[in-house]
């Protein structure tokens, strides 16, 4: 009579199950070291000669987004030179997008009022310039 040794075993005593055990520790091993692999290349860019077109416009020609400072007093400036509201509204004219820096003592009305005179322009963008907390 034969002693149960616990796995199964041919006649020859041999083991006739594959231990998966280790494969899938190599496959979760491999699996890791190929989603380190993907984000470090994926974060890479990648050199792109750009062809030429006459119509286009490259990213160098980009304008630079139209800027507008409130102080702890209220007036407005574009540019360090003092605007008012028909200035604002003129140099704004045609920007896509804009940046506002008011100082934290300004008042919120005013702040507002610098809001709404983009927006009368179509501003669609408008970012808000704040001081990292940290």
């Amino acid at each position: 009579m034969k002693s149960g040794g616990g796995g199964a075993s041919g006649a020859d005593g041999l083991l006739t199950e594959i231990n998966v055990t280790p494969l899938v520790d190599v496959v979760l091993v491999l699996l890791i070291l190929m989603m380190v692999t993907a984000t470090t290349l994926a974060s890479k860019t990648i050199p792109v000669d750009l062809p030429k077109a006459s119509t286009g416009s490259s990213a160098k020609d980009a304008k630079e987004p139209f800027t507008l400072a409130i102080d702890a007093d209220g007036a407005m400036f574009v540019k360090e030179e003092r605007v008012d509201d028909a200035a604002v509204r003129a140099r704004a004219r045609g920007a896509e997008g804009a940046v506002l820096a008011a100082d934290g003592r300004a008042r919120h009305e005013t702040v507002v009022h610098a809001l709404e005179l983009l927006r009368a322009e179509r501003v669609a963008k408008i970012a808000i310039v704040v001081r990292d907390a940290r």
